[in-house]
Protein backbone atom coordinates (compact mmCIF):
# COMPACT_ATOMS: atom_id res chain seq x y z
CA UNK A 1 0.00 0.00 0.00
CA UNK A 2 1.55 3.57 -0.68
CA UNK A 3 2.53 6.02 1.92
CA UNK A 4 -0.21 8.64 2.26
CA UNK A 5 2.39 11.89 1.86
CA UNK A 6 2.03 15.16 4.37
CA UNK A 7 0.77 18.48 2.87
CA UNK A 8 2.20 21.83 4.96
CA UNK A 9 1.02 25.29 4.33
CA UNK A 10 3.45 27.61 3.04
CA UNK A 11 3.61 30.88 4.86
CA UNK A 12 1.68 32.71 2.01
CA UNK A 13 -0.76 30.67 2.98
CA UNK A 14 -1.01 31.31 6.77
CA UNK A 15 -0.08 35.01 5.99
CA UNK A 16 -3.42 34.85 4.38
CA UNK A 17 -5.31 33.26 7.51
CA UNK A 18 -5.63 30.34 5.86
CA UNK A 19 -6.28 27.36 8.16
CA UNK A 20 -6.31 23.68 6.57
CA UNK A 21 -8.36 20.91 8.34
CA UNK A 22 -7.56 17.94 6.16
CA UNK A 23 -5.46 16.33 3.48
CA UNK A 24 -5.51 13.27 1.58
CA UNK A 25 -3.09 12.26 -1.13
CA UNK A 26 -3.18 9.72 -3.66
CA UNK A 27 -1.29 9.04 -6.73
CA UNK A 28 -1.00 11.96 -8.72
CA UNK A 29 -3.92 13.51 -6.43
CA UNK A 30 -3.99 15.56 -3.26
CA UNK A 31 -7.24 16.98 -1.78
CA UNK A 32 -7.03 19.98 1.08
CA UNK A 33 -9.89 20.87 3.26
CA UNK A 34 -9.18 24.74 3.39
CA UNK A 35 -11.08 27.21 6.05
CA UNK A 36 -10.22 30.93 5.75
CA UNK A 37 -10.53 33.78 8.31
CA UNK A 38 -11.01 36.58 5.70
CA UNK A 39 -11.95 37.05 2.24
CA UNK A 40 -9.04 35.29 -0.11
CA UNK A 41 -8.44 35.27 -3.40
CA UNK A 42 -5.26 34.33 -5.67
CA UNK A 43 -3.88 31.35 -7.33
CA UNK A 44 -3.09 28.49 -5.05
CA UNK A 45 0.17 25.76 -5.98
CA UNK A 46 0.60 22.94 -4.47
CA UNK A 47 4.36 22.06 -4.99
CA UNK A 48 6.04 18.14 -5.04
CA UNK A 49 8.84 18.57 -2.61
CA UNK A 50 11.47 15.71 -3.00
CA UNK A 51 13.51 14.47 0.18
CA UNK A 52 15.88 17.41 0.14
CA UNK A 53 12.89 20.02 -0.23
CA UNK A 54 13.46 20.90 -3.56
CA UNK A 55 10.26 21.01 -5.89
CA UNK A 56 9.73 18.63 -8.37
CA UNK A 57 6.62 19.06 -9.68
CA UNK A 58 3.31 21.81 -9.51
CA UNK A 59 -0.12 22.08 -9.71
CA UNK A 60 -2.61 24.86 -9.09
CA UNK A 61 -6.04 26.02 -8.63
CA UNK A 62 -7.61 29.54 -8.47
CA UNK A 63 -8.96 30.23 -5.15
CA UNK A 64 -11.72 32.94 -4.23
CA UNK A 65 -13.41 32.06 -0.56
CA UNK A 66 -15.22 34.65 0.85
CA UNK A 67 -14.89 35.40 4.90
CA UNK A 68 -15.05 32.47 7.08
CA UNK A 69 -15.25 30.31 4.03
CA UNK A 70 -14.67 26.53 3.94
CA UNK A 71 -13.75 24.67 0.60
CA UNK A 72 -12.27 21.57 -0.27
CA UNK A 73 -9.46 21.75 -3.13
CA UNK A 74 -7.99 19.24 -5.31
CA UNK A 75 -5.11 18.86 -7.30
CA UNK A 76 -3.86 16.83 -9.56
CA UNK A 77 -0.23 16.64 -10.80
CA UNK A 78 0.82 15.57 -13.96
CA UNK A 79 2.03 12.06 -15.04
CA UNK A 80 5.61 13.63 -15.81
CA UNK A 81 5.87 14.29 -12.05
CA UNK A 82 7.83 11.22 -10.64
CA UNK A 83 5.67 10.44 -7.44
CA UNK A 84 8.26 7.74 -5.63
CA UNK A 85 10.59 10.87 -5.37
CA UNK A 86 7.98 12.78 -3.31
CA UNK A 87 8.30 13.33 0.06
CA UNK A 88 5.76 15.96 0.86
CA UNK A 89 3.41 19.03 -0.83
CA UNK A 90 3.08 22.24 0.16
CA UNK A 91 0.74 25.04 -0.72
CA UNK A 92 1.89 28.40 -1.37
CA UNK A 93 0.36 31.32 -3.32
CA UNK A 94 1.90 32.43 -6.55
CA UNK A 95 3.63 35.57 -6.59
CA UNK A 96 2.90 38.46 -7.74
Amino acid sequence: MEEEKSVILGSSVVDKGISMTSSKSEQSKVEVYLITQDSVEGELLAKALNVSGKEIGRSKQMLNLGKDDAKLVTFNFDASVNLDQVTRFMLDFRKK
